[in-house]
């Protein structure tokens, strides 16, 4: 498991890449915002400013303070940002580059939890998902959310409610287009962050 400090070099240093960028052109590559010296854009619903000088990411609503390892996954999505927009084109982990390879690091990060949670409750993802940055159903299951992680960069969640003769399944698709912003290991945090945000929030609301 990462630890801090490891989050805190991976920040440094994707800090460092974006320190000598034109965050106009950056804003525009990442479809942000720009703002000043700095620029805006919504992770997973919340509204976020990432500043230059020193590159910085605070969060601009009331929530929580946003975790170092988060705050680390926005600079790499602004690092690898490249202006590809979303096709609309929906493919599993299994099809990125060395997905195959992290498959069942994948399964036990973002696809089990999302089964174990949701499985024998789809509903509760349509109410959960908009909390999260939903922007409404998708297109297959007894239950789907798209949810927009960074400006381009959508995640599908898809549920299959269990029955007397098949369990509960589902799964994380993501846009063609992805690895046009993340790494692999990135697409896989990026994942499993909704789940357990709306986990968390099932919890708090009991």
């Amino acid at each position: 498991m990462a630890r801090v400090d490891d989050y805190k070099m991976s920040f440094d240093m994707a800090a460092q890449k974006l320190a000598d960028q034109d965050f106009g052109q950056l804003a525009q590559r990442a479809g942000a915002t720009a703002e000043g010296d700095g620029l805006r854009l919504h992770y997973y619903g919340r509204p976020v400013r990432v500043g230059k000088s020193p590159v910085s990411v605070d969060h601009l609503d009331d929530g929580p303070e946003i975790p170092l390892a988060e705050k680390a996954l926005i600079l790499h999505y602004l690092v690898n940002a490249d202006g590809t927009a979303p096709t609309g084109q929906w493919i599993t982990y299994r099809e990125v580059e060395s997905g195959e390879f992290y498959w069942s690091a994948f399964v036990k990060r973002a696809k089990a939890p999302l089964v174990s949670f949701f499985g024998e409750r789809p509903k509760l993802l349509d109410q959960l998902a908009p909390l999260v940055g939903g922007e409404g159903p998708g297109h297959s299951g007894d239950a789907s959310a798209i949810i927009r992680a960074l400006p381009n960069a959508p995640i599908m969640l898809v549920i299959w409610e269990g029955d007397d003769e098949f369990p509960a399944d589902g799964n994380v698709l993501f846009d063609s287009s992805i690895e046009h912003y993340f790494s692999t290991e990135d697409i896989a945090l990026a994942a499993g962050l909704p789940i357990y945000k709306m986990m968390a929030l099932a919890r708090n609301q009991q």
